[in-house]
């Protein structure tokens, strides 16, 4: 029993390790992308206020709903790259003569994949999100412009010298008319 949990422990620590550094790395590119993007917009005629310190605020917002986007493909890659290494150097099979049979090793990846699993819909759910709505108001802030997603639809409200407007957009139609 004393080696089942050590080699559970193993396999799990192997596991994470290799997933956050797949993940790491898709961020840090994701996170790259984004930013020259962005550097387009920085001290564009009429965004005074939209710097590169912003600019980075408003990437970094976005990695949650990246780190959504990814999750999936890094634990594969992760687990599929330990696996992988552990047969390669002869470990997976060492592991299976001192008791890991075929249905403990998927038993253990299972209940690891559920733990991503659980991971992904918080994140998806919950914090890309509300980072996201952040991110947006943030952006929109810096950049003059003003924009609301509420129950009566969406608010556009743009300042242009000593006047503003606004404009609400109920719906959008499928040709891209607005409502």
């Amino acid at each position: 029993l004393f080696h089942v949990k050590t080699i559970r422990r193993l396999i799990y620590i192997e596991v994470l390790k290799a997933v956050a550094f797949v993940t790491l790395g898709f961020l840090s590119l994701f996170f790259f992308f984004d930013f020259v993007d962005e550097l387009q917009s920085i001290g564009q005629p009429g965004t005074p206020g939209y710097g590169a310190a912003q600019a980075l605020m408003y990437v970094a917002l976005l990695i949650p709903s990246h780190l959504y986007e990814l999750l999936p493909i890094t634990v594969l890659i992760g687990t599929i790259f330990v696996m992988a290494r552990l047969a390669q150097s002869s470990e997976y099979t060492i592991l299976r003569t001192s008791g890991l049979g075929p249905w403990r090793a998927l038993r253990t990846l299972l209940v690891l994949g559920l733990g991503f699993v659980v991971l992904t819909f918080a994140v998806g759910d919950y914090v890309s999100p509300a980072s996201g709505r952040v991110a947006q108001l943030l952006k929109s802030r810096y950049q003059g412009t003003y924009s609301l997603v509420g129950y009566t639809g969406a608010w556009l409200r743009e300042k242009q010298g000593d006047k503003s407007y606004a404009v609400n957009v109920a719906s959008i139609s499928r040709n891209a008319m607005l409502k």
